[in-house]
């Protein structure tokens, strides 16, 4: 391995820093969810004391233990969303509003004060999912609300003296109203997030979603359900506990469908940035990889054009971007370079994206000029085909006026000197003098209809290609057929002239040099491109370099954007085969 390889191998310091939280990461998780089991054995182990309810413990415990697992999860497919941290906190606070069932008065104090807490928890996570980060005033109002409603409601239900029942009731009716409002609140949300999501997205969110819906419902309502139909109240704080419980279920098929992608570390990024050299698709797909969007995009800031542009040049607008797609440049010290186009729905904190972006500034970088190239690239052949079309243009014209002006007067002449020819007042000597005239005029008018079709020909203009083609295979002095399926609308004059010239070159170099006994031509238009063969079974021995008149052609063919390409062993015949595009 070179100095240099051993260089470009070498991560960058952010990438090195980076990486050293990220492979910490598995093992503070561990400890995490070590410490959640150990928790729930403990209050399993106390609950044990107390029979009667040792039923609800357990159930508490498990809960705990399901949101715990979904959020370990959470964390470890996507570090730098916080939705892992919400279902652990969602956890724990599940775990302290079942302390009350251990039948200890310091815990029961403060099982009531967090009773709730799990509510406003589910309610964040769901307005939050799947970035983790709230989105939007109405989501942010509903979940404020949803906390005044569980945990700061509950702590004022406490402080009020059982001296002022009025009092309670009023603030647990108050509780109560909010709460309901919350969850319906957040059911209009999901559902409408649902319904205005592209079915990508959709696919993604519908399970947390479709769930979601109804279990805010179900809490909101449950227990009001219940006492309606005049059953125990614990049934109502049952089901309230078992709909919570589904919600990491509801969020581990979210996981499954793809919609939480885990997110890779940058230092292999780095590294196998340095060792490969990669760039283009493969640069965006390993970024994209690396933040678990599969949506994300890399455009290219072209300093010539003053706009951003794609990998194939075309010019990039961030201003036309949706509004769930942000928007983070890239530079190199203070140079832009580029930027990366991101879901905001998956990824709502631009840190790792910019960090991920500087890793990559380089790659990015090059890609850059490479865009430029193949911008600039484009345009010379939009240039060359322009001069292309231009000298056929010309060519047309001065074609024209040939046949439109000196061959009708070198007609108008050859009747002139046929009419003293014919004069019977003129000398015998002028009028043999007359008729030599008249014949010169007509062999001139010959080849200036010759050269006119040469340059002009009437078939391909009037009867399209495949009939011009024709036409030469007719008039060849050796056996010759022609096999076409085009059809002469798809292909542009441009290409239709270039395809009749090489054909016609190609057979005259046949006929002349070849020593053939048969040629076969063969026209075949596939996927915007026009296919053209040439064989014929003479001696072979042909070159692109011998003679002008290929070697014309090929700057031609080139010019469009074309390839030609010449077979000829010896003693093997020759084979010339043409690819040009059609428009």
């Amino acid at each position: 391995m070179t100095a240099q390889r051993r260089m470009a191998a070498e991560p960058p310091p952010v990438s090195r820093l980076r990486a050293g939280s990220d492979r910490s990461l598995p093992s503070a998780l561990i400890v995490i969810g070590a410490f959640a089991f150990l928790l729930g054995a403990v209050e399993l182990g106390v609950g044990a004391r107390v029979p009667d309810q040792l039923w609800a413990v357990a159930l508490f415990v498990g809960v705990f233990w399901i949101w715990a697992a979904a959020g370990l999860l959470a964390w470890w497919r996507r570090p730098h969303n916080t939705t892992g941290l919400l279902l652990i906190i969602g956890g724990i606070a599940l775990f302290l509003g079942g302390l009350g069932n251990l039948g200890i008065d310091a815990l029961t104090l403060v099982s009531a004060v967090f009773a709730t807490s799990s509510l406003a928890m589910t309610v964040q996570l769901l307005h939050a999912f799947p970035s983790g980060r709230l989105r939007g005033r109405l989501s942010i109002t509903t979940v404020v609300l949803g906390w005044v409603a569980s945990p700061v409601s509950q702590l004022v239900l406490l402080l009020i003296p059982s001296s002022a029942p009025a009092a309670f009731e009023i603030a647990a009716a108050t509780q109560k109203t909010l709460g309901i409002a919350v969850m319906v609140l957040t059911a209009v949300v999901l559902a409408r997030r649902l319904v205005t999501a592209d079915p990508v997205h959709r696919r993604v969110l519908l399970p947390m979603f479709g769930y979601g819906i109804v279990a805010v419902l179900l809490l909101a309502f449950a227990p009001t359900i219940v006492h309606t139909l005049g059953g125990d109240p614990r049934i109502g704080g049952v089901t309230q506990l078992l709909v919570a419980a589904a919600i990491p279920v509801a969020f581990l098929l979210g996981v499954l469908l793809g919609g939480f992608r885990r997110t890779g570390d940058l230092e292999p990024l780095s590294t196998w940035l340095g060792i490969s050299g990669a760039g283009g698709p493969a640069v965006a797909r390993a970024l994209a990889a690396t933040l678990g969007d599969d949506s994300l995009r890399v455009v290219y800031w072209a300093e010539e054009r003053g706009e951003f542009v794609d990998e194939t040049g075309v010019a990039v607008d961030p201003g036309q971007r949706d509004a769930d797609r942000g928007w983070c440049e890239i530079r190199v010290e203070s140079r832009l370079v580029g930027a990366i186009v991101y879901d905001t729905r998956l990824t709502a904190d631009p840190g790792p994206v910019r960090r991920a972006g500087d890793v990559l500034a380089i790659a990015i970088d090059r890609e850059r000029l490479t865009a430029e190239l193949l911008a600039s690239n484009e345009a010379l052949t939009r240039s060359r085909i322009r001069l292309v079309e231009t000298a056929d243009r010309e060519r047309s014209r001065i074609a024209q006026d040939l046949h439109d002006g000196i061959q009708v007067q070198l007609v108008l002449l050859a009747l002139a000197a046929q009419t003293i020819a014919n004069d019977p007042d003129a000398s015998p000597a002028t009028s043999a003098a007359s008729a030599r005239l008249r014949h010169g005029i007509d062999e001139a008018a010959a080849d200036l209809r010759r050269l006119v079709h040469n340059v002009l020909p009437v078939a391909l203009t009037e009867r399209g290609l495949t009939a011009a083609a024709e036409d030469l295979v007719d008039r060849l002095a050796i056996p010759a057929t022609l096999d076409s399926d085009v059809a002469d609308a798809a292909i542009s004059s441009t290409t239709a002239h270039t395809a009749y010239f090489i054909i016609a070159e190609a057979l005259t170099n046949t006929v002349k040099h070849s020593r053939a006994s048969w040629v076969r031509v063969t026209l075949h238009a596939d996927g915007g491109r026009l296919h053209i063969g040439i064989r014929d079974n003479g001696v072979g021995g042909a070159s692109v370099d011998r003679g002008a008149g290929l070697r014309g052609l090929l700057d031609r063919v080139d010019a469009l954007g074309g390839n030609l390409r010449v077979t000829s062993e010896a003693g093997h015949g020759t084979e010339v085969k043409v690819e040009l595009p059609c428009v």
